[in-house]
């Protein structure tokens, strides 16, 4: 049994990709989640900013 805290060898591991492979894939889920990640936020601030502008319309007609 190894001691806690060993090294542990890798040197015989071999991936069946790319760390670049890796990179790319990553990079295209992003681009494709991307648009819906921001339609869910800008869904969720749209009402709050729409408030906050007709409040500040409303102060400046009130004066």
């Amino acid at each position: 049994m190894p001691a806690l805290g060993a090294a542990i060898d890798l040197s015989g591991l071999t991936l069946p990709f790319s760390v670049s492979d890796l990179i790319g894939s990553v990079n295209s889920l992003i681009s494709w989640v991307g648009p819906f990640v921001l339609l869910a936020l800008a869904l969720g601030f749209a009402p709050k900013i729409i408030s906050f502008i007709k409040s500040i319309f409303g102060r400046a007609t009130a004066k």
